[in-house]
């Protein structure tokens, strides 16, 4: 404590607009120029640990041990770079460069048993001495070296000449450190970033969205053992958990997540959870790395970034450091800016991250943290329905008072699970359009799960749309209205004026708990003008659209989007420069349409306005049930209770609509028909 004192008095600013979660900083260093990649290095001789950290116009080794006072032992210059990746074997680091020049900067190798920094080589040509065979590349993008020795370029180019592959190139430095040997590539795609296990490679194909899982045992003929897609197709980094039976990704695009994939199933890749740091900021991830049961992340402008990943279907944030001030995705650098690498493997436990330009005067920083998170809370459990027994799904559930927002919402079998970083007493709050909120009461404690169920009860003061039909597969037992209107009813509610815009168009936000159906809307046009009127996901993707003639004044028009259920869905139009009227002060978010849809907001950067349908009338369209004898000896579930349309436990009667609950917590509907 009295360490960590002395450095807030010695560096009187360190901490100036900083925000933190069981994460300290304790100490820092920059540099005139700007920063990018890091990686860490103990010297077993001494017992000494290092940063290893790239810069735009160099490389720069910094003695940690003390890490209130990092001290910089060496530093090289190299050709300007905003690129530049650094991994170690032995005593030597390894670092690329990926840049644009003429200027040979290939693979810097650095011995590091020389603290001056004075022994170092630049390679850009390794051969095979069995085959002959020679590769050449002045530039590339990453780097990994794995636990045999075998270092992996991503991403190698050659501006002088050649056509190295910019998928991956593997060398050989563990049997010559200084001049590595060449044993073969991948060039099926671009390979941005990965790392190695074994002899899988885990490679983040960043120009096709995908993450690619590749036997890389044989160097001359790498095989594809499987491929997905990311959430965000920008598949910018991967890392493997410790037991092999998960892996973890990054997309470096605003609002991006790390998604966890189940792999124990190589041909049945699963994605098992997915999360944000900082929901709705825009903020963009970047480099991830598992450290035994915990995710350490850098995360740009919300900085380093901390998650329990004991289970990886439900990854709880347990700690961050926000480094930069200032997030999303807007000024200049779009968001790139603050901590672009981190590094959890020393062992000391401390953990160092690289700043882009959080530095006093934007430059380069390196950040030393020490660990103050332990594992996680975790809560889970099912919500069901008082009156039919039903599983309930798109349940909002909150644990309150906690410091960082922990939301999460009920799946199709009407399961939450979410965590909390601290332990201690809360409470959470279970809420559904229609149903009468509760809130309940739960006991936290640090690595273990708590069961909490839930009961929600209709608000017989809500309107509830569904399908009223008995018979039908989507008979909703609790609906009473098979058409709701909703939204503002008209355009007099506030001041506007019509929307003239030659650089796109604004959208409504709404989420459907359920398939429903759009039917009309009421628009107004200030000229007779023909629309696209266009239902998106929340990608901005045309799920549905259709073309209307508009006369001058007020109108009603036939739509009829088909809505899955979902969230964060846009209504919009094709063109802003249609001259459509929207309100611009005083809209109420959010409108709740017969308690299965709900316009959360629009695309305008102020909360206030409101955007082109107004009076929108909604239905959920019944849906046909095929007519079947449903035989239980064919299902190897276990029926736990039958129950009838009014939530009554019944016997399996003929020609009655019956719904029947299971172990695994599916509910089937069903019709048994002599």
């Amino acid at each position: 404590m009295r360490n960590r004192i002395l450095v807030f008095l010695l560096i009187p600013l360190i901490g100036l607009g900083q925000n933190s979660y069981n994460m300290d900083l304790l100490g820092t260093y920059e540099w005139p120029s700007e920063g990018n990649d890091i990686w860490g290095w103990f010297d077993p001789a001494t017992g000494e640990e290092y940063a290893l950290v790239g810069l735009n116009d160099g490389f720069a080794c910094v003695n940690v041990t003390v890490p209130t006072n990092p001290i910089q032992e060496f530093y090289i210059s190299d050709v300007s770079s905003t690129w530049r990746d650094v991994k170690t074997w032995g005593n030597y680091a390894y670092v690329t460069t990926d840049d644009d020049q003429i200027a040979p900067a290939g693979l810097l190798i650095v011995d590091l048993s020389d603290m001056t920094g004075g022994t170092y080589w630049h390679r850009t040509s390794f051969s095979n001495p069995q085959s002959g065979s020679i590769v050449e590349f002045n530039a590339a993008h990453n780097l990994y070296i794995d636990e045999n020795g075998i270092c992996y370029i991503f991403g190698a180019s050659n501006t002088s000449g050649g056509n190295p592959s910019d998928g991956v190139i593997f060398l050989d430095v563990a049997a010559n450190a200084i001049n590595p040997v060449y044993l073969g590539e991948w060039d099926e795609e671009y390979i941005h970033d990965g790392m190695v296990r074994g002899d899988t490679l885990y490679a983040g194909c960043i120009n096709a969205g995908d993450l690619y899982i590749i036997d890389v045992s044989d160097k001359n003929n790498p095989i594809v053992l499987a491929n997905c897609q990311t959430p965000n197709a920008f598949t910018h980094n991967a890392w493997v958990s410790d037991d092999g039976n998960y892996v973890f990704t990054t997309d470096e695009k605003a609002d991006s997540y790390i998604a966890s994939y189940d792999i124990s199933d190589i041909s049945n890749i699963q994605e098992v959870d997915r999360v944000q740091s900082n929901p709705e900021s825009n903020s963009i991830v970047h480099n991830t790395h598992v450290d035994g049961n915990f995710l350490v992340t850098s995360w740009y402008r919300d900085g380093t970034v901390v998650h329990d990943i004991s289970n990886p279907e439900n990854l709880v944030q347990v700690a961050y450091y926000d480094s930069y001030n200032g997030g999303g995705n807007l000024g200049p650098n779009n968001g790139f800016d603050g901590c672009w690498g981190t590094y959890p493997f020393l062992p000391s436990g401390n953990i160092i991250s690289s700043d882009i330009n959080s530095g006093v005067n934007g430059n380069g920083r390196l950040l030393v943290y020490e660990r103050g998170f332990t594992q996680a809370c975790y809560l889970e459990g099912y919500v069901t329905d008082g009156n039919s027994g039903l599983s309930l799904t798109n349940v909002h559930v909150e644990i309150l008072n906690t410091i960082m927002p922990q939301i999460t919402s009920t799946n199709l079998n009407g399961f939450y699970d979410c965590g909390n970083a601290d332990s201690g007493t809360f409470d959470v709050v279970f809420s559904k359009l229609g149903y009468i909120s509760d809130t309940l009461q739960a006991i936290l404690t640090n690595g273990q799960i708590v069961i909490l169920n839930a009961i929600l009860y209709i608000d017989p003061n809500v309107p509830i749309l569904g399908c009223m039909d008995p018979i039908a597969s989507n008979f909703n037992p609790n609906a009473n209205t098979s058409l709701e209107y909703g939204g503002e009813v008209d355009n007099t509610f506030s001041s506007g004026g019509y929307y003239y815009s030659y650089f796109g168009s604004q959208h409504m936000i709404f989420d459907a708990s359920t398939d429903l159906l759009i039917k009309s809307a009421v628009f107004y046009a200030e000229y007779p003008v023909t629309v696209t009127f266009e239902l998106r996901d929340k990608n901005g993707i045309v799920i549905d659209d259709t073309t209307h003639s508009l006369l001058a004044g007020q109108q009603q028009l036939a739509l009829n989007f088909e809505v899955p259920s979902g969230n964060d869905f846009q209504l919009g139009i094709s063109d802003g420069n249609t001259g459509l009227y929207r309100n611009d002060s005083d809209s109420d978010f959010p409108y709740n349409i017969g308690s299965v849809m709900s316009i959360t907001g629009s695309s305008a950067s102020s909360p206030d306005y409101y955007y082109f349908y107004y009076n929108i009338e909604v239905e959920v369209p019944c849906k046909e049930m095929s007519t079947s004898v449903f035989d239980l000896k064919k299902n190897n579930r276990k029926l736990l209770k039958v129950k009838d349309i009014l939530g009554r436990e019944a016997k399996k009667n003929s020609n009655q609509t019956l719904f029947y609950l299971f172990d695994d917590g599916s509910v089937e509907k069903k019709i048994i028909i002599d």
